[in-house]
C-alpha cells in the first residue's frame, strides 16, 4: 500500500510502498479515509523528535488525527464491527494501572505501546484491539470523515478547557489564534465563558479569531496585551488565561495577564528543555493556579466527536485545505510552516 513517510530530517517526505498491516486475533484494521495534519507532525518533520522514531527509526509515517472505516476485525476483538465508520484515537489507556484508576490517563504505563501502526498518512492502519470500544468513536452517517478526523485535537483542547475550570460568565483569554486556539475558543464558550479574548499578532489569524466569534481580539503587533486586558477587566486581569502557542515568551506573558487567584493553563508545547522563571510572589501572594494540559481520556474523545457532530464545534470551517493524494502531505507541511490557513486534511 502507499504511505507518505518521513525519510530524513528535515522534512524529507516521500510517498512509498509499504506492507499492508496484517492483523492478529487481538487487532483490527482501519481503512483510512481522512487524516488531518497536526502541528506536532510539522515539528516532527522538521526536528525528528518523537518517541516512536526513537523506538522504530526512520522512515516514519506521520499522522494521528484519523477517521476511517473498520475493514477487518480479529476474532478476539469486542466493540467494533466491519463497516463501522469511526474516529480513531491514536492510543488508548489500559484502564487498569494506577494512573488510569485515578483518571490520569496521560500517564498510563501501557498507553505508549498501544499506538496505531503505521501513522495515518497511509491507506490502512493496524489498531491493537484492547479496549477497542474506548479507542474508536462511531460517527453519525451525516458527518464527513474529514470533520471526524478533527476529533483528536478537539479532545486535547477539551481536556485543556476542563483543566482550566472555567466558571459561568468568566473572562477567558487565549494566547494564539491558530487552529488550536480557535478550538479552545469554541470550547470555552461551550463551557460557559462570559467573554473570550484572543491575542495574536498574525493579521490572518486575527481575522480568523473575529470570524469564529471571539468577543475581543487584541493585535499584539500593534497593542500592548497587558494594557488591553487591564482596560477590559477594570484593572483585574483575566479570570483564566490559556497559552496556545508554545513559546517561553508567551508562557511568561500569560502570567502577567491573569487576575489574582486566577488560573493559567499552559497548553502550547515549547521545545524540549525550555524553561521560564516565575517569581514566588506570583504563586504565593497572587495565589495563582498554574496548570499544564496535554492529551485526553477515552470519555473526552467520545464527547468531542459528539460536539463536532452536533455542530457545537465547527470542524468544517476549521478545515481550510483539503488534499486528495498522499503526495500532498509535504505541501501541507510546507504551507503550515508559513502559517497559511488552518487545518489541512488529506482525504484518502
Amino acid at each position: 500500500m502507499k504511505a507518505a513517510a518521513l525519510f530524513s530530517i528535515p522534512n524529507d517526505i516521500r510517498v512509498t510502498d509499504i506492507d499492508r498491516p496484517q492483523i492478529g486475533d487481538s487487532d483490527f484494521l482501519i481503512k483510512v479515509r481522512a487524516c488531518a495534519l497536526c502541528a506536532t507532525d510539522v515539528k516532527v518533520a522538521l526536528r525528528g523528535r518523537h518517541f516512536l522514531i526513537d523506538l522504530h527509526g526512520l522512515p516514519f509515517v506521520l499522522g494521528h488525527e484519523i477517521a476511517g472505516e473498520v475493514a477487518e476485525v480479529g476474532r478476539d476483538v469486542k466493540g467494533v464491527s466491519e463497516g463501522d465508520r469511526v474516529a480513531v484515537s491514536p492510543y488508548v489507556p489500559c484502564g487498569n494501572c494506577y494512573a488510569c484508576r485515578i483518571g490520569n490517563y496521560r500517564f498510563c504505563e501501557k498507553a505508549p505501546f498501544s499506538w496505531i501502526t503505521p501513522g495515518g498518512f497511509t491507506e490502512y492502519i493496524k489498531v491493537p484491539g484492547e479496549n477497542a470500544a474506548s479507542r474508536v468513536a462511531k460517527m453519525p452517517l451525516d458527518l464527513s470523515f474529514e470533520e471526524a478526523a478533527l476529533t483528536e485535537p478537539v479532545a486535547c483542547c477539551f481536556n485543556g478547557i476542563a483543566k482550566s475550570r472555567i466558571r459561568m460568565g468568566e473572562d477567558v483569554t487565549i494566547l494564539g489564534a491558530g487552529p488550536i486556539g480557535l478550538m479552545l475558543l469554541q470550547l470555552a464558550k461551550v463551557a460557559g465563558a462570559g467573554r473570550v479574548i484572543m491575542i495574536d499578532m498574525d493579521k490572518k489569524r486575527i481575522r480568523y479569531a473575529k470570524e469564529f466569534g471571539a468577543d475581543e481580539v487584541i493585535d499584539a503587533g500593534t497593542e500592548d496585551p497587558g494594557e488591553c486586558i487591564r482596560e477590559l477587566t477594570q484593572g483585574r486581569g483575566s479570570d483564566v488565561v490559556i497559552e496556545a502557542i508554545g513559546s517561553t515568551k508567551t508562557y511568561q506573558q500569560a502570567l502577567q495577564l491573569v487576575r489574582g487567584g486566577g488560573t493559567v493553563t499552559f497548553f502550547g508545547g515549547c521545545p524540549g528543555g525550555s524553561t521560564i522563571e516565575i517569581g514566588t510572589d506570583l504563586l504565593h501572594y497572587m495565589e495563582l493556579t498554574l496548570v499544564g494540559a496535554q492529551s485526553f481520556g477515552p470519555d473526552v474523545f467520545h464527547k468531542s466527536l459528539k460536539l463536532i457532530s452536533t455542530g457545537r464545534i465547527d470542524a468544517k470551517r476549521l478545515i481550510t485545505h483539503r488534499y486528495y493524494s498522499l503526495d500532498k502531505v509535504k505541501e501541507a507541511i510546507d504551507i503550515s510552516i508559513n502559517k497559511e490557513g488552518l487545518k489541512k486534511v488529506v482525504i484518502i
